[in-house]
């Protein structure tokens, strides 16, 4: 992912806005312009217009805090939103084989969440392996990955399981078996 889109930012306000209410959001937008002012009110963010990776992570990041708790399990309900978002994702996932499922997981990462990359290595006919590895400064948003990875493998109901599930060192793996 290189740049998200203003609709993008108003899905996580609105995450935030069905948690926390109006208030949430006046605390996120204040989260938000702590060092600099960013967005002086939600009508600056234009749904079609297009913000860096920069600004959607900070975004991700101020919802996190704004939600409170613990910020890992925060950041993992928000990939998890995402995740659920994805609705095209539900329906292509009923149409595809397991093997395509995880290259799916694979473009969905890449496209959904900032500052992490992924790749698939397939080893032999029935195991697959999804990495996602965090790019610089992106290590808190394998939790986000996580929650995502997690929402897309239970709408598709397919028969892939995780056998193996490794996070450390920033990096995320997942070893499915694939059925």
């Amino acid at each position: 992912m290189h740049e998200a889109t203003g609709s993008d930012l108003k899905f996580i306000i609105d995450y935030v806005k069905q948690r926390r209410g109006m208030s949430g959001v006046r605390v996120l937008l204040n989260e938000l312009n702590k060092p600099s002012i960013l967005f002086t009110g939600l009508a600056d963010i234009g749904r079609s217009q297009i913000y860096s990776e920069e600004i959607y992570k900070k975004v991700i990041e101020s919802a996190a805090t704004t939600l409170g708790g613990d910020v890992r399990t925060r950041l993992n309900q928000l990939g998890y939103a995402l995740g659920d978002r994805a609705k095209m994702t539900k329906f292509i996932a009923k149409f595809s084989t397991s093997k395509q499922l995880v290259r799916l997981l694979e473009d969905g990462i890449i496209t959904d969440v900032p500052f992490v990359k992924s790749s698939v290595n397939e080893v032999s006919k029935h195991i697959s392996i999804l990495r996602i590895t965090a790019r610089k400064s992106g290590e808190d948003f394998l939790d986000v990955s996580d929650g995502y990875i997690t929402a897309v493998l239970d709408q598709s109901g397919k028969a892939l399981t995780i056998s193996e599930k490794k996070f450390g060192n920033g990096e995320l793996s997942y070893k499915f078996v694939l059925g």
